[in-house]
């Protein structure tokens, strides 16, 4: 489940993300991810949480932000072929350090669809 900062209270009752994830992970969710805007994002696992920094970006427009981050992230989860309770904090980390890549270039740009980076903007991104 992926949510973002401001939807924590609402969801919750709780404005911590820390605490929000918790909450929705005892509830049932295996995988909780709380973005954080140009902070990156939390996340919280059978293993536990922590919070993963996001990437410096010269923001243009922010639409498509979480979205881009959710098909950044979703699309390691698809290259796995694990289900959601498998993944360890560690592989998981990655692939919420790879969404917060895809947002960071995806806010650079105007418009959301148009401003959907590549694979190898990403890497370059990423260091790799």
């Amino acid at each position: 489940m992926k949510i973002s900062d401001e939807e924590t209270e609402l969801l919750t009752g709780k404005e911590k993300p820390e605490e929000a994830a918790k909450i929705l992970f005892e509830k049932g969710v295996k995988i909780v991810v709380v973005t954080l805007g140009s902070k990156g994002a939390y996340l919280y696992c059978k293993e536990g949480g922590l919070q993963i920094p996001g990437f410096v970006s010269k923001v243009a427009d922010t639409n498509g932000a979480g979205d881009s981050f959710w098909g950044g992230f979703l699309y390691r989860i698809s290259k796995s072929g694990k289900k959601p309770e498998e993944f360890t904090l560690n592989e998981l980390k990655e692939y919420v350090r790879f969404g917060n890549a895809v947002a960071s270039l995806c806010v650079e740009k105007k418009g959301a669809i148009p401003a959907m980076p590549t694979l190898m903007e990403v890497r370059e991104r990423m260091g790799q």
